[in-house]
């Protein structure tokens, strides 16, 4: 079965039950729109079972309509980002290499109003290590520059 699809099939399962990427012992994670924080996938994190993944969950709220490009950049892993939220299906966007040199790159247009639930991982099993998400408003063109990893 191809990766995205088992992704997709894990990223659902978390929908139903959006807090199990923040884990029992961590503060919930915001991110704004227009905002770049900063994080660590650790090994304390949630792992998605099906490819062994480290990942962190961040709550994004957003308007309908809104036209949204998440980012996610590391210099020591292959940056992955999926999204669930209102109005958005069993097919949930996802990016792996999308924002070049392996770091993710997600445009969408919000359905509907609400709170979003932006997971962050890797395409790397276990892997660990800093990462950025950035959040900006309105979309931004896919990086042709290739992952070297």
């Amino acid at each position: 079965m191809p990766l995205l699809v088992i992704r997709a099939i894990a990223a659902a399962a978390l929908a139903l039950a959006p807090t199990a990427l923040a884990g029992q012992a961590t503060a919930p994670r915001t991110v704004a729109i227009g905002q770049t924080v900063s994080g660590t996938l650790r090994r304390g994190d949630a792992v998605l079972t099906a490819d062994s993944t480290y990942a962190q969950q961040w709550t994004l709220h957003g308007l309908a309509g809104q036209i949204v490009t998440i980012d996610v950049a590391s210099d020591v892993f292959d940056a992955y980002v999926f999204v669930s939220g209102p109005g958005i299906g069993r097919d949930l966007p996802q990016d792996d290499d999308s924002g070049g040199h392996c770091n993710a790159r997600l445009t969408l247009r919000l359905p509907a109003t609400g709170a979003y639930h932006i997971a962050v991982t890797s395409r790397e099993k276990f892997a660990t290590g800093p990462f950025t998400l950035s959040v900006t408003l309105g979309p931004r063109p896919v990086s042709l520059a290739r992952c070297d990893r």
